[in-house]
């Protein structure tokens, strides 16, 4: 039991590690590179925020079974995915939440314009008239979508999300060893 609670904690932190580092990278991506980038490339966001999460949790929970001789809990098998994605992405959002409201608040008006004029050309696109648009457009001010109240709102979302995800990889990958 203690065997497996270690490294559930070690394949944990390395998971985390790893969101954290792929977190920093989109960050700087667009930081450094192009703001627009999450905008132009909005699957990105998808795959690294919803689909690639599920491979890491798998690919965690498989090594640290592998670490068990095959064996691993549904309690360990939670542990490791659930420690490694909310840990590393709670990591993630202080990070961001503290760039944009403290750090470099310019950048944080760089992006809620560049998050208007996208959400305009896109309801343009999709045919809305002028009075549809200014709601949405007053909408998206008020929420101040990159303030740190919405950062936190949008981790408690996201980490429900990775519960979820933690507890179905954990009942398909648990294996518990035979009583003999």
């Amino acid at each position: 039991m203690m065997q497996e609670i270690n490294i559930m904690k070690a394949q944990g932190k390395q998971l985390a590690a790893i969101v954290i580092v792929l977190g920093l990278l989109m960050f700087f991506w667009s930081y450094l590179g192009d703001p627009t980038v999450l905008f132009n490339y909005w699957w990105l966001g998808i795959l690294y925020q919803y689909i690639l999460p599920i491979g890491l949790a798998i690919y965690a929970v498989f090594k640290a079974k592998q670490s068990l001789d095959g064996f691993i809990s549904f309690k360990g098998a939670l542990g490791v995915s659930v420690i490694g994605l909310i840990l590393g992405t709670t990591a993630i959002v202080l990070f961001n939440a503290l760039m944009y409201n403290v750090v470099d608040t310019e950048f944080k008006d760089l992006m809620e314009e560049k998050t208007i004029e996208f959400s305009i050309q896109f309801l343009e696109r999709m045919g809305a008239d002028e009075s549809q648009i200014s709601e949405n457009i007053a909408q998206i001010e008020e929420r101040n979508q990159f303030g740190f109240k919405a950062q936190m709102m949008g981790l408690a979302f996201i980490s429900i999300y990775y519960l979820v995800i933690g507890l179905i990889v954990a009942a398909a990958m648990k294996k518990d060893k035979p009583v003999v």
